[in-house]
């Protein structure tokens, strides 16, 4: 963000005319927010029309801009980044920002990667953990995850943001993280269990799977009593 920020900064006082954007609203809004400027989605930029499944943002009618920035690359497939490259005028100067060791896009191609790979563009990447990301364990144990190193499993200090919690039984897990979700995490990190926390699990079947989570969270968390229902779930 504080590299975004210099880039758009500089670009602004040399009077360049400058898109931000992001392949899905909420890194649209978190790229706003961050830069204080208009960002928007990938689709909405390129105004997709919903009744003719097309963008009208094309070569035929290119974007307005000397300098496209992108967030988040790491989610965009390539028939979005086709489209992308599509609509840029020639002089367009196009800044691509995401972090490579992400999950891939959802859609076909591995756009971030394979450029990187390819060598055909100029790539800076942000090894260096500096001094207010070296007390989160999440980053460091990330990079030490890229490295081939074994995460850090101990906390080191009260307020940790990583936790390992070693638990064998799954009625055991689906206990633990009820109480995780109800009691521990908003008490040691004053967070909204409904609105601040997300549980995520490898499968959706299973006493510990998505769905079983889902109905045991809803049911301890949710104490409004309207529903919608269809088929099987509510």
């Amino acid at each position: 963000t504080t590299l975004v920020n210099a880039v758009v900064e500089i670009l602004e006082k040399k009077s360049r005319k400058i898109l931000l954007a992001a392949p899905t609203g909420r890194a649209a809004r978190r790229l706003g927010d961050l830069t204080g400027r208009e960002a928007r989605t990938i689709h909405r930029m390129l105004e997709f029309s919903p009744r003719t499944a097309t963008f009208e943002r094309n070569p035929a009618r290119p974007l307005d801009v000397d300098v496209l920035v992108l967030d988040e690359v790491s989610m965009v497939d390539i028939v979005l980044f086709h489209h992308v490259l599509k609509a840029l005028p020639p002089h367009c100067q196009l800044v691509l920002v995401g972090d490579v060791d992400q999950l891939p896009s959802v859609g076909p191609g591995n756009v971030l990667r394979d450029l990187i790979r390819s060598r055909a563009v100029d790539v800076v990447r942000l090894t260096k953990i500096f001094r207010q990301a070296e007390e989160s364990l999440i980053i460091t144990n990330a990079h030490r995850v890229n490295r081939g190193e074994m995460p850090v499993l101990t906390p080191a200090a009260e307020g940790a943001d990583f936790l390992f919690i070693e638990k064998e039984e799954p009625l055991e897990i689906l206990e633990e993280v009820k109480r995780l979700v109800s009691e521990e995490i908003p008490r040691r990190y004053r967070l909204d269990p409904i609105e601040e926390i997300q549980v995520l699990a490898p499968m959706h079947k299973g006493d510990i799977g998505a769905t079983n989570l889902n109905q045991a969270l809803g049911a301890l968390l949710n104490r409004r009593t309207e529903s919608v229902t269809k088929g099987e779930r509510t």
